[in-house]
């Protein structure tokens, strides 16, 4: 069995690369010269396949992705995955919210040092590759999941406690344009994202969002508003949500070389008479440890760095690992 897959696999590839290089071995079969056209056909053979875009790999948009040899995908990266050191100016020891029986009346002794880490994956759970609707080509269904996680490790004194954790699942809907540069991709999405923390300390938010993706060459800006889903006032633990973490953000990535990376992530509650937000930039270093790991660093600064600190304003700078894409 396991032969016969890997036999249909290896068959279909080169099914693929020969479609892809036909006009090529054409040319070669029209050479009268044996010897020049065996060259040319071994040189056709040699030729590798344009390098996928960063977008085109992150949403599988040309269908080259890798599922195992079920079919089913295997989970790959979603957002960055770290781990950082990092110190912040106004550590939040009295969480609030203005929901009722949501503020911290004794003072937690936290510091203002502690680990950050993300672990963010995604797996693709359905497809239609053969889609003309509106000018998309392909359309794609995936399951997301990202934890953040804030750890007062070198607070001894106080048990080392995890100061908060966020946890949001998603599902994904992506529409590719099959365009090679510009606009690529449209994302919609539902998010639930929480702390599971009981009162007073309990956050979360349910939200729908468009996403859209642009790309050239080194660089490439995904674009993101959403819309809270409302909930019942009564069980609401947080009401005032938006106003700091805003209704959009936008995300900026460049590739200056193969060894380093510089991501900028802007938000926004777009409310001209009461602007809140949010920055966050990281450059992945040339700096590699090991084969799987490079120097990263970190500088936040505004409200929202957390869903515990969504209407606390602080600036913060770590320093850590961001673990490469496999």
């Amino acid at each position: 069995m396991h032969r016969t897959l890997a036999c249909t696999f290896v068959c279909a590839l080169f099914t693929n690369l020969a479609h892809a290089e036909t006009s090529v071995f054409e040319a070669c079969s029209s050479i009268s010269n044996k010897i020049d056209r065996l060259k040319c056909y071994d040189q056709a053979a040699a030729t590798k396949p344009p390098a996928r875009s960063y977008l085109t790999r992150a949403w599988d948009l040309d269908g080259q992705g890798n599922p195992d040899t079920s079919g089913i995908r295997r989970l790959e990266p979603y957002r960055k995955n770290y781990l950082l050191m990092r110190h912040t100016s106004n550590i939040n020891s009295s969480p609030s919210s203005p929901a009722p029986n949501h503020t911290v009346l004794t003072p937690y002794p936290y510091q203002g040092e502690e680990i950050k880490f993300q672990y963010s994956v995604k797996s693709e759970i359905g497809n239609y590759r053969d889609l003309e609707f509106l000018g998309f080509k392909n359309f794609r269904v995936w399951g997301a999941f990202t934890q953040q996680s804030f750890w007062q490790a070198f607070n001894v004194g106080a048990s080392s406690p995890f100061r908060d954790s966020n946890y949001e699942p998603e599902l994904i809907g992506t529409f590719g344009t099959g365009n090679a540069q510009g606009w690529k991709l449209l994302n919609l999405g539902l998010s639930h994202q929480s702390n599971g923390r009981n009162n007073p300390e309990s956050r979360s938010w349910n939200r729908l969002y468009l996403q859209g993706g642009w790309e050239w060459d080194d660089f490439y800006m995904t674009g993101r508003g959403w819309w809270r889903i409302p909930e019942n006032a009564a069980k609401d633990d947080n009401p005032d949500m938006v106003s700091y973490m805003g209704r959009a953000e936008l995300v900026t990535h460049w590739l200056p070389d193969r060894d380093d990376e510089v991501i900028l992530l802007l938000r926004s509650n777009l409310d001209p008479h009461g602007h809140k937000g949010f920055m966050q930039l990281d450059w992945a270093s040339p700096f590699k440890l090991g084969l799987s790991s490079q120097l990263n660093l970190q500088f936040t600064t505004g409200y929202g760095d957390s869903l515990i600190d969504y209407n606390h304003w602080q600036t913060t700078i770590g320093i850590g690992i961001v673990f490469k894409e496999w």
